[in-house]
């Protein structure tokens, strides 16, 4: 068995907890500061435009200028750098080819973090608990604050958000944790980690249970009240729609749409 390594309790110890823990990949956002760096930009290039459009409408009212008349439709003649019009064009040409590229750089990148999952609260609060486990926070200074505004933060793990798991890790999750001894190396803390397979194994045998239980409930019930008026056979059917429409509401993640067509089904 590998020595396991000691650690400094701070930036080495937080790394290895999130390392170990998907879950706990939890970044800020700092929407702000993207909003405010997009803002700058589109003002930049809104400026870049407007000196173009100056330069675009001294030579609409030069109509006879044959140098303007060349540069509009000749590359060469706008490529001479002798001609000081052409050069004055091309230099605010290569500022806006800089800027609108790194405009459209941070405004994919800005579209990319605004479709990242945001934690669940479960995962929020276990992580700041981990975060100021003992009598001081893991980070010092004004990162002592760091995660403290919520809607700033931003889950690069895929979120789970099937009810039947999120219900057995907010409940049960005691029942599914990992055994194996903890590192000492690491600072103590109340929280333990569970494999997210046996998450999902327990919710699929679950869900199957109960598919097979409405299932064969239904089969028997109907046989039951088979010599019964039609009412009642309809009374049972309408209750075992009803439930099993509950079933697949209420424990997965299924759409409207999925609810309506297994339904109809």
């Amino acid at each position: 068995m590998p020595a396991l390594t000691r650690r400094l309790e701070g930036y080495p110890t937080f790394a290895e907890f999130i390392s170990k823990d998907k879950d706990a990949a939890i970044y800020r956002k700092f929407e702000n500061l993207s909003a405010r760096n997009l803002l700058y930009l589109q003002s930049e290039l809104h400026d870049l435009e407007r000196q173009l459009e100056e330069i675009d409408r001294g030579d609409a009212e030069n109509i006879g200028d044959e140098n303007a008349q060349r540069a509009a439709r000749l590359w060469t003649h706008l490529a001479d750098d002798s001609n000081a019009q052409a050069r004055a064009r091309r230099q605010l040409h290569a500022e806006i080819k800089v800027k609108i590229r790194e405009y459209h750089e941070a405004i994919i990148l800005e579209s990319k973090v605004l479709a990242l999952n945001t934690p669940s609260s479960r995962t929020v609060k276990n992580f700041k608990k981990w975060f100021k486990s003992k009598s001081m926070p893991v980070l010092w200074g004004r990162d002592e604050h760091l995660f403290e505004n919520e809607t700033d933060l931003v889950a690069l793990a895929p979120v789970d958000t099937d009810r039947l798991n999120l219900f057995l890790k907010s409940y049960f999750a005691w029942f599914f944790k990992d055994s194996s001894p903890p590192n000492p190396a690491t600072p103590k803390s109340e929280l333990f980690y569970f494999p997210d397979r046996r998450i999902q194994r327990a919710g699929a045998v679950i869900s199957v249970f109960l598919s097979a239980i409405l299932l064969i409930g239904a089969i028997v019930c109907l046989t039951a009240v088979s010599n019964q008026s039609t009412s009642v056979r309809i009374g049972m059917i309408v209750l075992f729609t009803c439930l099993f429409a509950a079933v697949v509401g209420l424990l997965t993640n299924a759409r409207r749409a999925e609810i309506f067509g297994s339904t109809a089904a």
